[in-house]
């Protein structure tokens, strides 16, 4: 078996030449400042080596090894049921292109039929949003997105009840600055609300504001949907939006930094994350966390109650990995490149422990990749992949590359906000 490094190497060279499901998360990444592009590349590469590599310590710190945690105890290896027995009503079959033929990903999900969708006029570049119905089996569009500067690209998008909000930069140049927008939820001429001159994380929708937080430093910010100035809420400082009204702190700005508080920003309740010993990337929902301990995924209680320690076959799915308001998405590890069946990821209920298997491994060492809506501020409900998208590995005198072959046309969605509880 090759080294880690060599793994790392072929992952990189995969995720440059293979433009389809497997780029989902690079593409969101690459909107983003060149720094944290770089982090972000390096924590994917370093997640996706321990989901192929059998016996990898998981290191970020230095690449020291983590001792074991026998005070918690390690639950049964998982039965993973394809996500369409479990749930067939949430599974629906996405168009990858419109019909003017740009590429297509899904976002998150408008309601338990609707797909929210963004449809790229050029690579990386977002032009329009759609929606998938699926009782239907129709695609309709709802908007055109504009692109006020030079080299502007959206970053994250956000719904609520009556809008869709998105915020744009232009992350290739120096200057700090980004535009909101928002357009009625059933389509329309977007409304651009204002620009400011700040770094932004995320970004929320109440009933009647748009709210965002800022990367450096944290802090919350809100603005009416009428316009006007921005205000800080109150006790917010340190803080990025989770999922609005939920809003996290960290231990540091690092991307891959363990969360250390849950804050609802609309009742003031706030409660500590209670950290196991040596825990990484620890990432919480509102009531649910999960974090990796000796290179196993841990799911806990924000409180600490209710800990275990997920089977060894599940692991990272790149630097972040929750979606929902409880789900988290996880690789699935094999080491037996030929074995039948093996899901390309799945999605973990962390309330009850069902685990839902999405699509196949078609045998390569990367073995094909799981999408979840990159462009979405809030954990997405619609993690995706395209079944028809093969990988093989083609090896020369210059080393391996991950090509992929096929797929394009359409993509398998799980639509969390369809499944019953």
């Amino acid at each position: 078996m090759r080294g880690e490094q060599d793994l790392i190497r072929t992952l990189r060279t995969a995720a440059e030449q293979v433009e389809r499901i497997d780029l989902a998360e690079a593409v969101a990444a690459r909107r983003r400042s060149r720094r944290t592009r770089q982090r972000s590349r390096t924590l994917l590469a370093a997640a996706a080596v321990v989901a192929i590599v059998a016996g990898t310590t998981f290191a970020l710190s230095g690449g020291q090894e983590r001792r074991p945690q026998p005070a918690v105890t390690p639950s049964a290896p998982a039965s993973i049921t394809p996500a369409g027995k479990l749930w067939p009503q949430a599974i629906a079959k996405v168009p990858a292109t419109n019909s003017t033929g740009w590429k297509m990903y899904p976002v998150t999900a408008l309601s338990p039929t609707e797909v929210l969708l963004i449809a790229n006029s050029a690579f990386e570049k977002a032009g329009r949003l759609e929606v998938y119905d699926m009782a239907r089996k129709k695609t309709r569009v709802l908007g055109d997105i504009p692109s006020p500067r030079k080299k502007y690209y959206l970053q994250h998008i956000a719904v609520s009840s009556r809008y869709i909000a998105w915020y744009g930069e232009t992350p290739q140049d120096p200057d700090k600055w980004a535009d909101f927008w928002i357009m009625p939820r059933a389509g329309g001429t977007p409304k651009r609300l204002a620009e400011v001159a700040a770094d932004v994380d995320r970004i929320g929708l109440t009933d009647d504001a748009l709210v965002w937080s800022l990367k450096a430093g944290g802090g919350v910010y809100r603005m009416p949907l009428t316009g006007g100035s921005p205000s800080p809420l109150p006790g917010t400082k340190g803080l990025r939006l989770m999922s609005w009204p939920w809003a996290g702190g960290f231990a540091s700005e690092r991307p891959d930094a363990n969360q250390t508080r849950v804050v609802n920003l609309e009742t003031g309740r706030s409660a500590d994350v209670s950290l196991p010993d040596q825990v990484e990337m620890m990432q919480c929902h509102a009531e649910w966390c999960t974090g990796i301990v000796d290179s196993r995924m841990v799911v806990q209680r924000v409180d600490g109650s209710a800990r275990k320690t997920l089977p060894f076959e599940l692991r990272p799915h790149g630097a972040r990995w929750l979606l929902g308001d409880r789900y988290a998405l996880f690789q699935v590890y094999e080491p037996d490149r030929e074995k039948k069946g093996v899901p390309l990821g799945a999605v973990y209920d962390l309330a009850t422990g069902v685990t839902a298997g999405l699509g196949e491994r078609s045998g390569a060492p990367l073995g094909g990749n799981v999408g979840m809506g990159g462009s979405s501020s809030s954990p997405s409900l619609t993690p995706f992949w395209d079944a028809d998208l093969q990988y093989y590995e083609k090896c020369g005198s210059g080393g391996c590359e991950i090509k992929g072959r096929g797929g394009g046309k359409e993509y398998t969605v799980v639509n969390l906000a369809a499944v019953t509880r």
